[in-house]
Order: structure tokens, then C-alpha cells, then sequence
């Protein structure tokens, strides 16, 4: 309890001297280089630097410079043992996100320890430092897939700045592996640079692999690039369930009402999931609950399941009763009320 209590009040003390630094920058008052080796000092560092923004950060970097805290953790991340300081030390220079850091953080983004090579890629991507967005993407394919995820969180942190280099990774390696690619593919799915669309339509196109091609297709869906319609379109005839699925999805989230056939043609689907996420795209684009109505009708059984579980899901049948109640009934409340509730569905 004592040293917690030395290490918080050190923590208060040296919060007090970098906030007299950064409101002064030519302050008299001396910032030790000893404080370096300082928990207490890293502690205050860190917490400061989580409030700063625009020149104030690099009045910090004056400071983290100027005490020598950079070249002393990059000397423990460079030692083999003992591993816990070693981690702590990529995550003290993750944490402070310095570009000073920046060229021990790419020598160890091959470390032997997983979590320092994690550690290294978020400090990388915490400075924003754009020459490392080539190292990390070309090593998506060398990971552990933990690992892997880890950095392609980091690359989504760099943004639009990242498309490109993912992109070439993607079209390059998808003919020779997957997990890269596919974490690379869900990366800028993420990122929302819909001038990646072309290209993964492309991807798409050649990719041969199944799990390319669901990524790929998900990722269209995100982007919600209008240009990728027609060739989910062609998809939605895939001998795939999954692939004829996943486009029933992507449609509905591009949302255009060319769609609407291929998604009311895929109610009536073989396959249960690929019947569900095409009364669910309905759902989202302009006249797709009335063909979700009409699909009521339908000779096809489990077409009107479909159609039915999906208004149930969007609050349409809680809607119809309170018409009910209020005397104020539609022809279409009844077809509905008379799929949930009719002698066929009862006796089943």
C-alpha cells in the first residue's frame, strides 16, 4: 500500500510538472532524465498524453524527447528477457504513440512474443505513422490468426490511408492464401472507403476460395457500393447456399430497388438461411415490405414463412393489432393475421 501510494503521488507530482511544461514549453523548471526509469513518470506521460490534441502533442514529444523515456524502453524491448518488461515496454511506447519510437516499433513487429509484435502495430498505428502501413499489411499473412486481427484493428486506425495498400495486398496474395486476405478484405470493410469496390469486385471475380469470397461479398455489402449490384445479382444463382445468402444481405444493405425480384425470387430458396436474409434485405428497400406482403400469398410454403417472420421481426404484426383493436383493419392485416393464426399454421 505504501509504494502505491509513493507511485500515485509521484504520478500527481509529475502530471504537475509536464502540465507546467506544456503550458510553458520554455519552463525553467528541470525534467530529469533519471524520471525515465520512473513508473510513476510513464504512468503521468500516458495519462496526459490520452487528453491531448493538435500542437500539444508535439510539445509532449518535446518532452518525452528531452527525458530520454523513448531510448530507454526501446533498450528493454531490444533485450531477449525478461518478457513481462519487455511487453511493458512496447506498451509504454504504444501508449505514448511517439514517432521517435517509430523505428524500434517496425524492428519488432517480427518479435518473438506475439503480444509485443500487437503492441508495436498499435503504436505504429497510434502515431499514425504511414510508412508502417505497408510493413503491417505484409504481414497479415504470416500471423496467427489472434495476431492477425490485431493488426488489421490497427490498419482500420490509419483509414482511408490504408485502402490501397490493402487493396494491392488482397489482389496480389488471394490466389495464395486466405487468412490475409480475408482478415486485409474485412479491414476495409471496415475502413468505409467505397473506392475499394471496384477492386473487390474484381477480387470477387477471380477469387476461387470460399472464404475470399464471403469476405469479399460481406465487404460489398458494408460499402454499399452500387456498382457491386449485378454481380451480386449473379451470385444470388450461385450453387454456394452461403454465397447466394451473403448477397441476399449485401443487397439489402446497398439497398437499391433494381434488387427487389432477385430478393423476392430468393424467399423461395432451398435453403433456409438464404430464405431468411432475403425477406430481411426486403425489409430495408423501398416496396420490399409490400413484396414481403404479397409473398403471403404465395404458393410456395416457406416463402410465406419468410415473408411472416420478417414483418413479425420489423414490429408489423404488433402494428396490424393495434388496427385490429382500433376497428381500423387493412386487406393486408388480415393476410397476415391469417398466416399467424390460420388453420394451416395451427395444425402444423
Amino acid at each position: 500500500r505504501r509504494r502505491m501510494t509513493s507511485r500515485a503521488l509521484r504520478r500527481t507530482a509529475y502530471i504537475a510538472l509536464i502540465g507546467s511544461h506544456l503550458a510553458d514549453p520554455e519552463s525553467a523548471e528541470p525534467i530529469d532524465s533519471r524520471v525515465a526509469q520512473d513508473p510513476a513518470f510513464l504512468d503521468a506521460l500516458i495519462d496526459v498524453r490520452n487528453t491531448l490534441t493538435g500542437t500539444d502533442i508535439a510539445t509532449l514529444s518535446g518532452i518525452i524527447d528531452a527525458s530520454g523515456v523513448t531510448e530507454h524502453q526501446a533498450s528493454l524491448l531490444r533485450k531477449r528477457f525478461p518478457r513481462g518488461r519487455r511487453q511493458q515496454a512496447a506498451m509504454v511506447l504504444a501508449e505514448l504513440g511517439d514517432e521517435s519510437s517509430a523505428q524500434a516499433l517496425i524492428e519488432h513487429l517480427d518479435d518473438h512474443e506475439a503480444e509485443v509484435r500487437i503492441q508495436c502495430a498499435r503504436g505504429l498505428g497510434r502515431m499514425g505513422w504511414t510508412p508502417a502501413i505497408d510493413a503491417i499489411v505484409s504481414r497479415l499473412g504470416q500471423e496467427t490468426p489472434w495476431v492477425r486481427s490485431r493488426f488489421a484493428d490497427t490498419l482500420v486506425g490509419f483509414g482511408s490511408k490504408a485502402t490501397w495498400p490493402l487493396v494491392a495486398y488482397i489482389k496480389v496474395n488471394h490466389p495464395f492464401e486466405i487468412g490475409g486476405p480475408v482478415a486485409a478484405i474485412r479491414a476495409l470493410a471496415t475502413i468505409g472507403d467505397d473506392t475499394a469496390v471496384r477492386p473487390l469486385i474484381g477480387v470477387l471475380q477471380q477469387a476461387d476460395d470460399p472464404e475470399i469470397q464471403i469476405a469479399t461479398v460481406e465487404a460489398l455489402g458494408s460499402l454499399r457500393g452500387p456498382l457491386a449490384v449485378p454481380v451480386l445479382h449473379e451470385l444470388s444463382r450461385s450453387r454456394d447456399w452461403r454465397l447466394r445468402a451473403k448477397a441476399a444481405t449485401a443487397l439489402g444493405q446497398i439497398g437499391l430497388p433494381a434488387s427487389l425480384p432477385v430478393l423476392a425470387n430468393g424467399l423461395r430458396d432451398l435453403n433456409w438461411w438464404v430464405r431468411r436474409n432475403s425477406a430481411r434485405a426486403l425489409t430495408l428497400i423501398p416496396g420490399g415490405i409490400d413484396m414481403l406482403y404479397k409473398a403471403l400469398d404465395d404458393h410456395d410454403r416457406f416463402a410465406r414463412d419468410a415473408a411472416a417472420e420478417a414483418l413479425v421481426d420489423i414490429g408489423e404484426l404488433a402494428a396490424v393489432r393495434q388496427r385490429l383493436d382500433a376497428g381500423e383493419p387493412t386487406d393486408r392485416d388480415q393476410a397476415l393475421i391469417g398466416h399467424m393464426e390460420g388453420p394451416e399454421e395451427l395444425a402444423s
